[in-house]
């Protein structure tokens, strides 16, 4: 058999980089070559947990080397980077995968998925042609640190009809193309730090019969790493400052809110720390439990004088004037907000301008009282709660 050449004219992307699905607030991420999103389309299914739609990343018009790993080798493909954000020790980053290919019999195209932090790089996912036999995870790639479940898939075999295929989708070179159905990837973070999330998919030694991958699932402790465009789907912080503040950097879309979750929830103070960008309106969660609302300072100023106003949860606080910064208070210690749920207090702000910005949303604490020496043992029970807590508190003095 014939194998056809490739096209010889790929999609050109300037300085190398697009920007894919900017939404009506932030950027969600970068792509290399040719990536998007679908609901169910051919052979891939509508993605598990109920989503409706998935990501996809393929070399059908991908760039050259644009999936290739160090050490791999490949031709032609395409890669996606998330925005960067902050994920402690402990928490866990799951993902579904489903890797697609009309190649085969030797033409080893590949998949792959990184967890990259600034000193490290773990491999979440691979997968990659072959004949016969399993092929996730890849063979003759870097191995796979997360947990795989189904732990080892052999192709469906068959010519695969799929969109991102291009003018390979309903083809077949020969044994081993087809597609492995979802798979999930499950990974614990070992080492505190600010990272980004890299899928890649390359083809091997030509250019011809496509292969690709969609992804799905996105998640941080639970959490969908999302844009920013909604409370469901909120910036996760970049980082945490010096003073244990929780650091955003995004491009927001005027008087359109954008939606941020610093991870935990006891107080705030919000500042924009680089760039000159206003905060014109503010959006807080309702809490069960808190009737009576916020209150919101000029901030730094925790003073009758300093009051802006009251605004109830749910509801639009506008800024007589735009500000750079402000204080919240008055959220009901009696909570007690659990540190492990990454939705406890997504905010939303409007900014007068498009014009990017770095910001922090800064936790304001107190100090729990220790438990009586008889009460000691009842409290051991929830000791690892409340240790993951205390950790990533703050006490904090308001800015000046």
């Amino acid at each position: 058999m014939m194998r056809h050449s490739a096209r010889s004219t790929l999609r050109a992307i300037p300085a190398l980089l697009s920007t894919l699905f900017l939404a009506s607030t932030a950027q969600a991420a970068t792509c290399i070559g040719n990536c998007g999103e679908l609901g169910a389309d051919g052979v891939v299914s509508a993605p598990p947990g109920g989503a409706s739609t998935y990501t996809w990343v393929s070399t059908d018009q991908g760039q050259s080397g644009g999936g290739v790993l160090a050490d791999v080798g490949g031709t032609t493909g395409s890669q996606l980077r998330s925005d960067p954000f902050y994920a402690q020790s402990g928490s866990v980053v799951e993902f579904w995968f489903n890797y697609v290919t009309s190649d085969g019999a030797g033409y080893a195209d590949y998949a792959w998925a990184q967890l990259q932090g600034a000193t490290n790089s773990t491999v979440l996912f691979t997968a990659r042609t072959r004949p016969t036999g399993s092929i996730v995870p890849g063979t003759d790639l870097p191995g796979v640190t997360a947990t795989l479940n189904p732990a080892s898939v052999e192709i469906t075999p068959g010519a695969p009809v799929w969109s991102p295929l291009g003018g390979s989708s309903n083809t077949c070179y020969d044994a081993g193309c087809g597609y492995t159905g979802w798979v999930k990837s499950t990974y614990t973070v070992q080492e505190s730090g600010t990272y980004s999330l890299v899928f890649g998919v390359s083809n091997w030694s030509d250019e011809a019969f496509q292969s690709g991958m969609a992804f799905q699932g996105l998640l941080l402790n639970g959490q969908v790493i999302g844009d920013g465009s909604t409370a469901e789907q909120p910036l996760l912080p970049s980082e945490i400052n010096d003073d244990g503040g929780f650091e955003f950097t995004f491009t927001p879309t005027p008087n359109v809110p954008t939606f941020i979750d610093p991870i935990i929830a006891v107080g705030y103070d919000y500042t924009v720390t680089s760039g000159t960008n206003l905060i014109t309106s503010a959006i807080f969660p309702v809490l069960a439990g808190d009737t009576d609302g916020y209150e919101i300072y000029a901030l730094g100023d925790i003073t009758p004088g300093g009051l802006l106003g009251t605004v109830l949860g749910g509801q639009t606080f506008t800024f007589a004037t735009p500000v750079k910064g402000f204080s919240l208070r008055d959220i009901e210690e009696t909570l007690n907000l659990d540190p492990d749920n990454p939705t406890a207090f997504v905010t939303g702000l409007t900014f007068a301008t498009g014009d990017a910005l770095t910001m922090s949303q800064t936790p304001v604490t107190v100090t729990t009282a220790v438990p009586e020496a008889e009460t000691w043992a009842m409290a051991l029970a929830g000791l690892a709660l409340v240790g993951a807590w205390q950790r990533r508190r703050r006490s904090l003095t308001p800015a000046a």
